[in-house]
């Protein structure tokens, strides 16, 4: 049980360390709210300034006027109640007393004390946070009047560690959440709006801009949005805050950029610089300016026994104020420590500081000292630790080590010192390891890496080191298809999922002017299958229509092939007989190739577009040709699909008993391999055929059975779980419930939206309306759905055309022939958001 104290209204949790005010959280903080319990622990009695430092700041050495600032912020909080200012007695020189109502109530037990759901992508820190109190409460008391907030500062100033600890502490009080979108790796800014939509967990939906589909997702949500590293994408970051803002009443953003992002109501707030001691101090004054301890904090993870002691005092703050309190200039000072003495540091510092006095003068005194911390730190490195240094910043996010070796090896180097220099540039702070994971990956700092490409532009190896970062990533990427099929998912998404970054910057240098667009083409076909199970398929289309362009005559037939394999994959649903082209004209080009077949899986991807515009007789043929590949390449993954596929081109064709035989085939092999796609798949074909032959019961079961399924997932199938709650929708409809109907369909329609595929469910839900008397908005959503159907080239399935024959047949009994020919085409033109809006009235 934790200790839990009834201050009035309030309501402090000794453990979590949160304050709440009438059940709602307030943005106090760990460090106020240890100050509080510290006073309430002990109500109506003197507490010294000293016990209360103890408990809020344990080990450290802290000013008084620290205190006196988290004072002053819970009087803020308490200020609530009438009086409640006065709650906290001062006595002058000698501590604090709390005179309010306060009770000691039972607490929670740990179990119950977790939470329940997943409300922040925040980072677990890796290192203590030093100092920054007064920031930490000034933030907090104006994020809730100010809708945008800006850090600002140059780079190295500690923006973004000051904005993770203030969301760290304000978590609380946003009902859905605090969310981290990192923007340091991003260079193009059409991805900013991307890069908000995975944070927060947004699907692409098609015929809507991901901005809109942004501010719906976050009309109904209280968030606070953390826009880290904004500078070298001002615009774009200032245009999308300005619309998730005006859009949405509950939404606020915390931004940290080198400048303002110039939104109107924007709020800046410059980061200083860490609080330096006095030139001339004893140990423990100097102890207490957040500089030294920051500097003594990083530099006792290097030598454990380090301490602040008066020998070294003097050296210690020369070294601070000569960093002017940069915690980034301080933590590579401290990353030394394991190979040179306080006063060697030192000594060079000074040295450095003084050479760049005499270089630009156009830059400003922070920036020179930033500049002169790492030129400080680069002239400390070997030559060999200098070229992978210098080569490593072409990663703009985190990457590998068989990464890092392949990249920064060739001449003067090689594949095995990079190993160990790369082991040499972490212990050194210039690089960062993360090893939380099974696979260690490496990044820097954005500061660190701004100034690495510099070096890297002076050395002349720019180009040369971008195309082996954009050659590796092909190499990576050209097993990727195949290892869907041949590993498991978990295996699958710890390869290549966090290559994100990576193959962006490859592609954006192959095809930009220096690059070399055979790679990226390469590279472009080798990852296709990436954008699809990423759910990023507008973006993957858009690579591969610029992969596409810029086929020349020496592109190889089979490379083409798989550009236009891969774009049919993306096309899919949404626009099925733009996918049936693409697919066609790969086949035509592998064929051309004479490299001995085509894949496989793309005949059967072919075949089941063939089957959804109508072409059975052509699906069967090409199944019938990718059966004896797939034999072959003994990929049971594959052949699952193969056989789930199979039975729908049977289906069609009437022989539902051969169909089921088919189906429960595939999902036998879908079960034997855990193929985690497939399972799904089958189950839904199964449920649908039962669905067909009348038997409502066996089919609900099991449209449900499959949501239940795909909601344990870690990442859910959106679009399946939409397409089963429209197909009970669709049964619910045929038993007359219509009310159940229409619960189904509004929660699984959103969903299907996304997807692009909302237009195959509205035949079930137009007659819902008919049956519900709505006879003309049933007639209106029949029309969008035949004209839509018309125009993507898709075929009814069974079921859906089941529908819209009785639907017509009401329509015709009900209305008069020319009022329905005008609904029908009033429906035709009407918009696929008031189509399924009219879909789904009551």
């Amino acid at each position: 049980m934790t200790a839990v104290y009834e201050i009035g209204p309030f309501r402090l949790d000794a453990e979590t360390h949160v304050l709440a005010y009438g059940g709602s959280p307030v943005a106090l903080g760990p460090r106020g709210a240890a100050v509080l319990q510290a006073l309430v622990a002990s109500p109506n009695e003197f507490v010294a300034k000293g016990s209360i430092i103890d408990a809020a700041w344990p080990d450290v050495v802290v000013e008084e006027s620290n205190l006196a600032v988290q004072i002053s912020a819970i009087r803020h909080v308490l200020a609530r109640v009438p009086g409640g200012e006065h709650w906290i007695e001062t006595l002058p020189r000698r501590g604090y007393r709390f005179v309010g109502p306060v009770t000691e109530a039972q607490g929670r037990t740990q179990k119950e004390a977790e939470p329940q759901h997943r409300r922040s992508n925040l980072p677990e820190p890796l290192t203590s946070f030093v100092g920054r109190d007064r920031e930490l409460i000034e933030i907090k008391r104006l994020l809730p009047g100010k809708r945008l907030v800006t850090l600002v500062g140059i780079g190295g100033i500690g923006k973004t560690r000051l904005a993770l600890q203030v969301a760290a502490e304000v978590v609380d009080a946003y009902r859905d959440g605090v969310w981290l979108v990192e923007l340091g790796a991003i260079t193009d800014p059409l991805l900013v709006p991307t890069a908000v939509a995975q944070a927060l967990g947004v699907s692409e939906r098609a015929g809507v801009t991901l901005q809109q589909t942004l501010c719906r997702h976050l009309a109904s949500r209280q968030t606070l949005l953390i826009l880290d590293n904004c500078e070298h994408l001002r615009d774009a970051c200032a245009a999308l805050a300005d619309t998730l803002l005006r859009g949405n009443a509950d939404t606020t953003i915390l931004a940290t950029s080198r400048e303002p992002l110039r939104v109107e109501g924007e709020q800046t707030f410059p980061v200083p610089a860490l609080s330096l001691p006095a030139p001339t101090v004893s140990a423990d004054a100097a102890g207490s300016s957040e500089a030294v301890q920051l500097f003594v904090d990083r530099a006792q993870r290097q030598l454990p026994g380090f301490e602040l002691t008066a020998t070294r005092a003097s050296t210690i703050t020369h070294l601070c104020i000569h960093l002017d309190g940069i915690p980034l200039a301080l933590e590579l000072a401290a990353a030394r420590m394991r190979s040179l003495s306080i006063e060697q540091i030192s000594a060079r510092i000074d040295d450095r500081f003084r050479l760049l006095t005499g270089g630009s003068g156009r830059a400003q005194p922070r920036q020179q000292t930033l500049r002169a911390t790492f030129d400080w730190s680069h002239d400390l490195l070997a030559e060999e630790e200098r070229v992978v240094f210098r080569r490593l910043a072409v990663f703009p996010g985190s990457f590998t080590l068989d990464a890092a070796t392949s990249v920064a090896s060739g001449e003067p180097t090689d594949e095995y010192p990079v190993i160990d220099v790369l082991s040499q540039l972490v212990a050194r702070s210039m690089v960062i390891a993360d090893t939380s994971n099974a696979g260690a990956r490496y990044r820097m700092l954005e500061t660190t890496r701004a100034y690495a490409l510099a070096k890297l532009v002076e050395a002349k190896e720019l180009d040369s080191t971008k195309r082996r970062h954009a050659e590796h990533f092909r190499d990576l990427f050209e097993p990727c298809s195949d290892d869907w099929m041949r590993l498991q998912e978990a295996d699958w998404w710890a390869i290549y999922q966090p290559e994100l970054d990576n193959v962006r910057a490859a592609l954006d240098w192959a095809f930009g002017p220096a690059g070399d667009p055979a790679i990226g083409i390469g590279l472009s076909g080798a990852c296709g299958e990436f954008w699809y199970w990423l759910s990023l398929r507008r973006e993957g289309q858009r690579r591969l229509e610029a992969a596409i362009a810029r086929i020349g005559p020496h592109t190889p037939e089979s490379d083409q092939a798989r550009l236009w394999r891969f774009l049919g994959q993306l096309r899919a649903l949404e626009m099925p007989a733009a996918a049936v082209a693409a697919y066609e004209r790969a086949v035509e080009l592998y064929r051309r190739a004479g490299d001995g077949s085509v894949p496989g899986m793309l005949l059967v991807w072919l075949g089941e577009e063939l089957t959804r515009v109508g072409r059975v007789e052509d699906a069967a043929s090409v199944l019938a040709e990718a059966f004896p590949l797939l034999e072959r390449a003994a990929m049971p993954k594959a052949l699952a699909q193969y056989f789930l596929i199979l039975g729908v081109v049977k289906n069609m064709t009437g022989d539902k008993r051969a169909a089921r035989i088919d189906y429960e085939k595939g999902l036998s092999l879908a079960r034997s391999v855990d193929a985690g796609r497939s399972i799904p798949g089958g189950l839904t074909f199964l449920a649908d055929l039962a669905w067909e032959t009348g038997d409502l019961d066996t089919a609900s079961a099991g449209f449900r059975e499959v949501v239940a399924l795909l909601r344990k997932k870690h990442v859910p199938s959106k679009g399946m779980i939409g397409l089963c709650l429209t197909n009970l929708a669709g049964i619910y409809t045929e038993r007359m419930e219509l009310d159940e109907a229409l619960a189904a369909a509004r929660e699984g329609l959103p969903l299907r939206k996304e997807e692009g595929y909302a237009w195959g469910a509205l035949d079930h839900l137009a007659l819902r309306a008919a049956l519900a008397g709505k006879l003309a908005n049933a007639a209106r959503v029949a029309g969008y759905a035949d004209a839509t159907r018309a125009a993507k080239g898709a075929q009814r399935e069974p079921n859906e055309a089941r529908a819209r024959n009785r639907l017509q047949a009401l329509l015709s009994e009900k209305l008069d022939p020319g009022e329905l020919e005008r609904l029908l085409f009033e429906g035709a033109n009407m918009s696929e958001d008031d189509a399924c809006a009219m879909a789904l009235e009551d």
